[in-house]
C-alpha cells in the first residue's frame, strides 16, 4: 500500500468515527483542519476551510457542546483546538454506556409501543422529519416494511445520512428479507461515479429527466408515502400515513415503472 493509499485509508477511518459521533460533515471539516494545525483563531480556521465566520461560529459551538473540541484563551485571545485523544475516549465510553442501557430497555419499550397503537392507531396521520437525524429515522423507518418497497430515487443517500449508517441500513434491508424497486434521475448519477453496491432484492430502473423530472426522494411501503428533501438548505421530511394515498401512489409508480421495461 502506497503512502498515500494508506493517508485515504485513515482519513476515511476517521471520518467514519466523527460521523459515529453525531459530526456533520462541516463539522468534520472544522475537526481535521484544527487537528491538521493544532490550536487556531477563529479567523484562522474561517481562512483554511473557506467556511464563512457566522456559520462557523454556529459549527464551533456545536463541536463544544459534542465535546469534541476546547477553547483557549492565550494572551487575552480565544482559540479552539481540538480535543485530546482521553476526551474522545470518555466520549465513546458515554455512548457505548448510552448504546447499553437503549438495548436493555428496547424489549420493554417495544412491548408498550406495539400495544399502544394496537389500541389506538389512527387511519390517516403525517409526520414532520427535519434535520439530518430526522431524514436517517425515515430511512430506517422503510425496515418496516411488510412487503416491498418502491419509490423515485433523487441522490445517492450515502452522501447524506453517511456511508456508515446506510451500510447498516442495506445489511438490515437484507437480513430482513425485504425487496424493493427504484426510478432513478439523472442526478442520482451525477452524484457518484459508480454504484459501489449491488443488491439481489432491488431493482433499479433510469428515466430520463425531459419525460420526468426527479427532485426528490420518495419512499413508498406499507400504507406509507414518504418524501425526502436535503438540498439547497432545506432538510426536511414527511411521512404520509394514508392506505388510499399510498395505493395511488403506487399505482402511479407501476404505470411510470412499466413505460421503462
Amino acid at each position: 500500500m502506497t503512502d498515500k493509499e494508506s493517508n485515504m485509508k485513515n482519513n476515511n477511518h476517521l471520518v467514519e468515527f466523527l460521523e459515529a459521533l453525531g459530526l456533520e460533515s462541516r463539522e468534520i471539516e472544522a475537526f481535521n483542519c484544527l487537528l491538521d494545525h493544532g490550536i487556531m483563531t477563529m479567523l484562522e480556521l474561517s481562512r483554511i476551510t473557506k467556511i464563512p465566520r457566522t456559520t462557523l461560529y454556529r459549527i464551533i459551538e456545536s463541536l463544544k457542546a459534542k465535546g469534541v473540541i476546547e477553547e483557549v484563551v492565550e494572551e487575552y485571545v480565544a482559540k479552539v483546538q481540538a480535543a485530546p485523544l482521553s476526551r474522545l475516549e470518555f466520549l465513546v465510553a458515554e455512548q457505548k454506556e448510552r448504546a447499553n442501557t437503549l438495548v436493555s430497555l428496547l424489549p420493554n419499550i417495544q412491548q408498550i409501543i406495539t400495544n399502544t397503537q394496537a389500541v389506538s392507531q389512527p387511519d390517516t396521520k403525517v409526520l414532520m422529519y427535519r434535520g439530518r437525524e430526522g431524514i436517517r429515522q425515515m430511512i430506517w423507518n422503510v425496515l418496516d416494511a411488510k412487503k416491498e418497497v418502491v419509490g423515485y430515487t433523487y441522490r445517492h443517500l450515502d452522501e447524506f445520512a453517511g456511508k456508515r449508517f446506510m451500510d447498516r441500513f442495506r445489511t438490515e434491508f437484507v437480513e430482513r428479507k425485504l425487496t424493493g424497486r427504484d426510478i432513478l434521475s439523472d442526478n442520482y448519477y451525477k452524484s457518484l461515479n459508480r454504484r459501489d453496491y449491488q443488491w439481489k432484492q432491488w431493482e433499479s430502473r433510469y428515466i430520463k429527466p425531459n419525460v420526468l423530472t426527479i427532485d426528490h426522494q420518495l419512499d413508498i411501503y406499507n400504507d406509507v408515502t414518504a418524501v425526502y428533501n436535503w438540498h439547497e438548505g432545506e432538510i426536511f421530511g414527511v411521512e404520509i400515513h394514508n392506505k388510499k394515498v399510498a395505493h395511488m401512489q403506487r399505482q402511479m409508480f407501476e404505470i411510470v415503472w412499466q413505460q421503462l421495461y
